[in-house]
């Protein structure tokens, strides 16, 4: 069986995305529990611990000991450019420390578990001018694992622009089989060939990196880049009535739109005069010490966030048949651009569902990440272990 701990469970997206492909959760962890309600009223709570994580990494033994996975969407509060860019240094994103402290304590008893897939904004390739990334291999390193990085956006699988970076570490041993390892004594290796050929998944900036720490252990997973997606906008909206009270009324969009720049202000004037209803996403930013509203027009939501202020939460626009209006919108809606089934339940507080969806995964992602990375290599492992028993019974 294909079984996983999941850390930093949050609302449960990336055991939505796992379990649609065979995969059973042993284990789960999150420390907010407007969280783990979302994620009880949709999996259950027995799996589910409520703990700081460094709580957890001081008795790990808590940890079943029969998991091939452990998957973690760290909290990307200080690897953001939105945040402080403290990085691994910072409180929140810097509790990566203590899942790698419990992988070190389960090396220790020889239980640690075959892969370790890690999540989080492309700023994590950049913190600290690379440091915190090259220490996170690093450190995987010494734990046994080889690692390949991939980059892949939302947008390749729903109508939201999410840039995420997933590394991937892989026990050595498993490894050399589902892996093309990079061969540090040989310069004139053709693994460099092989990285090039998906530059979607793994970009110039990654390629660097790589190419700065030849000292680590690198492995890349041959697989394909995802085909782009035909849905927008509009095919995840909810019909929300004319005479709704979520539709702003004629003084709060004026506001917005005059806070727009000239040419967005053209977009919606054009847009207006079209037969059928365009929709763009809007979102509030400071530039040059002034409130801007940047309006998005290419079916594409921006990247959804959880909702510390105003100007975090994201404006859908609708234009067309004479008129425009403007919303904010719905939890539904982010759920929606995450991928997420419709009788997924949600909290009926509007900015809980904002935070439940914002600080999330994209569940089509984590669906392509299994089947065409962490599947097959679980299936190579099981024939492994499946040979190395017949050999020790004959």
């Amino acid at each position: 069986m294909m079984i996983f701990a999941e850390f930093f469970a949050g609302v449960g997206l990336v055991r939505e995305g796992l379990a649609s492909d065979g995969w059973s959760c042993a284990w789960a962890n999150d420390i907010a529990q407007d969280k783990r309600e979302t994620y009880a009223a949709n999996f259950g709570s027995g799996d589910f611990v409520l703990d700081d994580i460094w709580n957890i990494a001081k008795q790990p033994e808590q940890i079943p000991d029969n998991v091939f996975l452990y998957t973690a969407s760290f909290p990307c509060t200080d690897l953001s450019v939105a945040g402080d860019r403290a990085g691994l240094a910072g409180e929140e994103s810097g509790t990566l420390r203590a899942l790698l402290h419990i992988l070190a304590q389960k090396k220790q008893s020889h239980t640690q578990p075959g892969v370790v897939l890690l999540e989080n904004v492309k700023g994590f390739l950049t913190s600290h001018k690379g440091k915190d990334i090259r220490n996170t291999v690093k450190t995987l390193n010494a734990l046994g694992y080889t690692v390949d990085i991939i980059e892949l956006d939302a947008v390749a699988f729903t109508p939201q622009s999410r840039p995420r970076v997933f590394v991937i570490a892989v026990d050595n041993t498993l490894a050399i089989q589902v892996m093309r390892i990079k061969d540090k004594r040989n310069i004139l290796d053709t693994w460099w060939s092989h990285f090039h050929q998906s530059p979607q998944l793994r970009s110039a900036k990654l390629r660097d990196l790589i190419q700065t720490n030849p000292d680590l252990n690198w492995g890349l997973f041959d697989i394909p880049t995802p085909e782009k997606t035909l849905l927008r906008l509009h095919n995840i909206v909810e019909d929300i009535p004319e005479d709704s009270p979520l539709w702003w009324g004629s003084e709060k969009q004026q506001y917005l739109f005059n806070q727009m720049s000239t040419g967005h202000q053209a977009i919606i004037r054009e847009k207006i005069h079209e037969p059928g209803d365009f929709y763009g996403t809007v979102y509030r930013r400071m530039r040059n010490g002034q409130s801007m509203a940047e309006l998005r027009s290419d079916g594409i939501a921006g990247c959804l966030r959880t909702p510390r202020g105003g100007s975090s939460k994201q404006i859908l626009v609708r234009a067309g048949q004479g008129n425009w209006k403007a919303r904010l919108m719905t939890p539904r809606e982010y759920a929606r651009l995450q991928g997420v089934r419709d009788n997924f339940w949600m909290p009926e507080n509007d900015n809980k569902g904002f935070f439940a969806m914002g600080d999330a995964v994209c569940v089509p992602v984590i669906q392509y990440l299994s089947r065409h990375v962490l599947k097959p290599t679980y299936e190579v492992w099981q024939h492994t272990q499946q040979t190395y028993n017949k050999q020790r019974t004959a």
